[in-house]
């Protein structure tokens, strides 16, 4: 059973937050609008029913103790809590006037999030989404500063502590002209495009999440790595490779982007050798429960997730 006292109240926890945000009685006071008095006696009541000095106190100063800073850290985590708790029924009592915002990779975006949408805008009009495209780096940092409420994207070291989750997994293959002979080869391997001279690759700009799977994966030509022409999202390397300027490497679900449909003359098919897969993860901030409306735009997530796993090199996690 919890243990908490009786004799201990949210008002008097308050105010030793309060105390220590400003480092002095007076400007405390001022801010939770109580007499100077009352507030010293608020931090006296509760200092006697934990049975520990929280502050040291001079004529001049006031500073936590070893004691005090360590419950500082537990009382403001507590109002973290009970703060995310009450948006949580606010939200839970009108998801018609929830918000939701999520980063996470172009494909990600163009495939996973937007075929969601016209089906959710239907049942609750009110809800907001922003959808912001950003990098593995970007999608770690914005996060971590909970500007989002969480990302759908590969790991990345600037994720730190934060929590993951898997959600799909795709293969490699390769996007070319629908003229290419490799895309009706029986076996297709990296090492098959570093052979014909005629192939330029296009790739995607270094600091994307592909170009780094590519880049770690195990015998891979220097020409599909060191490239003539980088690009910064999938739509504009499907142009570039639809306009004959070569082909490219992409995950199976980035082919799935709707602007490799619209070109007409493009065709993917998977790589052979190496097998070199892709994993996609839900990111969030430690100990932050996704609100009811961000639950509600995950759990569709992942039912066209399950859909998508009817195509070749595509699994859900």
């Amino acid at each position: 059973m919890p243990v908490f006292p009786n004799n201990v109240s949210l008002r008097q926890l308050r105010a030793f937050d309060e105390v220590a945000r400003q480092g002095a009685f007076a400007p405390a006071a001022r801010e939770l609008c109580l007499t100077q008095s009352a507030l010293s006696e608020s931090i006296r009541q509760l200092e006697e029913a934990l049975g520990l000095r929280l502050f040291d106190r001079t004529t001049r100063t006031v500073g936590l103790t070893a004691a005090g800073q360590a419950f500082l850290l537990d009382v403001r985590q507590a109002f973290e809590t009970l703060e995310q708790g009450f948006q949580n029924l606010g939200d839970l009592a009108a998801l018609r006037r929830g918000k939701v915002r999520i980063a996470a990779a172009p494909s990600v975006l163009a495939v996973l999030l937007l075929p969601v949408l016209p089906a959710l805008r239907t049942r609750h009009p009110g809800i907001e989404v922003d959808l912001i495209e950003d990098s593995a780096e970007g999608i770690a940092q914005r996060v971590q500063a909970g500007s989002v409420d969480f990302g759908v994207g590969a790991a990345h070291p600037a994720g730190g502590d934060l929590l993951t989750q898997p959600l799909i997994s795709d293969a490699m293959g390769l996007v070319a002209r629908l003229d290419e002979p490799l895309l009706q080869a029986g076996r297709l391997t990296a090492a098959d495009l570093a052979r014909l001279p005629h192939l330029a690759f296009v790739g995607l700009t270094t600091d994307t999440a592909i170009s780094q799977l590519l880049a770690s994966a195990p015998g891979m030509p220097q020409n599909l790595l060191q490239t003539p022409l980088r690009l910064s999202n999938p739509q504009l390397l499907f142009e570039a490779v639809s306009l004959g300027l070569g082909v490219s490497i992409v995950p199976a679900l980035t082919a799935r982007h709707p602007s490799l449909g619209l070109q007409g003359d493009l065709g993917f098919r998977l790589l052979d050798e190496p097998r070199i897969l892709r994993r996609t993860l839900l990111i969030q901030r430690p100990r932050r429960a996704l609100s009811p409306a961000a639950q509600l735009l995950f759990d569709a997530l992942a039912a066209q997730v399950r859909t998508l796993a009817q195509f070749e090199g595509i699994m859900p996690d």
